[in-house]
């Protein structure tokens, strides 16, 4: 009896010191987890306002390479977190709320967005995340416009569970390079018309002819279709804040 009474004893305090282990080492990893998860988000908003490891440019960068491939470094990357990255908290109106139910986000009273500088202390853009649904599951990404509003200074898809080779390839080089000057000027036109459109036959990049149109991904039809619908129902939402901020700060000074 006595026998059995210690080995269940020795088997309480077992798994308690490794049930304690566990939770320390969790603990720790948590952290580890969560800065690493602030990392990548910082890597993603950087290469979305065009800021590329220094001495690197978008020629170097190879067609199938991602944001995680690009060689930065790190101690760089949270100097330009520090030195050109802030956060603007901006309140929801009714009619914002409206245009919020239509989307994916998640906001309630208010949203933050990221406010990139350049190096001269200048506004560069305002950075905020986007969500929508490809083929198979849920697209998350990052994107930067210009201070005026008018065009997007860049895109990076962060999250996807498409179809490798396909609609996996959103997160390639290739395809978010057309994303780099696309205009936005159709989000404040009184038309009918789809702000962003996708072609299939794109001859030069909105850097060399800035239009509203993006390059589709062959094979990957409804992939770009979740990327088009999450970018003109999503930025109308932005945008639209964005205009009533600037328009509030205009008429308060």
């Amino acid at each position: 009896m006595k026998k059995m009474l210690y080995t269940l004893l020795f088997m309480v305090v077992i798994t308690a010191v490794f049930t304690g282990a566990l939770g320390f080492i969790n603990a720790v990893s948590r952290e580890k987890i969560i800065q690493n998860q602030k990392i990548k988000e910082i890597k993603s908003v950087l290469y979305a306002g065009d800021f590329l490891p220094e001495g690197f440019n978008e020629a170097q960068i190879s067609p199938t390479a991602t944001t995680a491939d690009l060689p930065w470094n790190e101690k760089r990357v949270q100097q330009i977190y520090r030195s050109s990255l802030d956060t603007l908290t901006l309140p929801l109106k009714t009619e914002h709320r409206k245009l919020l139910k239509q989307s994916l986000l998640s906001y309630t009273d208010s949203l933050d967005i990221y406010i990139l500088k350049k190096n001269n202390g200048n506004l560069r853009g305002y950075g905020f995340p986007l969500r929508g649904k490809g083929l198979w599951g849920t697209i998350a990404a990052f994107t930067v416009v210009s201070p005026d509003l008018t065009r997007m200074i860049g895109v990076d898809f962060t999250e996807q569970s498409e179809t490798p080779g396909l609609g996996a390839r959103i997160t390639e080089s290739e395809f978010k390079y057309y994303f780099r000057g696309l205009k936005l000027t159709g989000f404040f036109e009184n038309t009918d018309l789809p702000p962003i459109r996708m072609v299939y036959n794109k001859k030069r990049s909105n850097r060399e002819d800035p239009t509203n149109t993006f390059q589709a991904i062959t094979g990957a039809t409804q992939t770009c279709n979740g990327v088009r619908t999450m970018l003109n129902r999503d930025l109308k939402f932005y945008l639209t804040v964005l205009k009533d901020h600037l328009r509030s700060v205009q008429n308060s000074s």
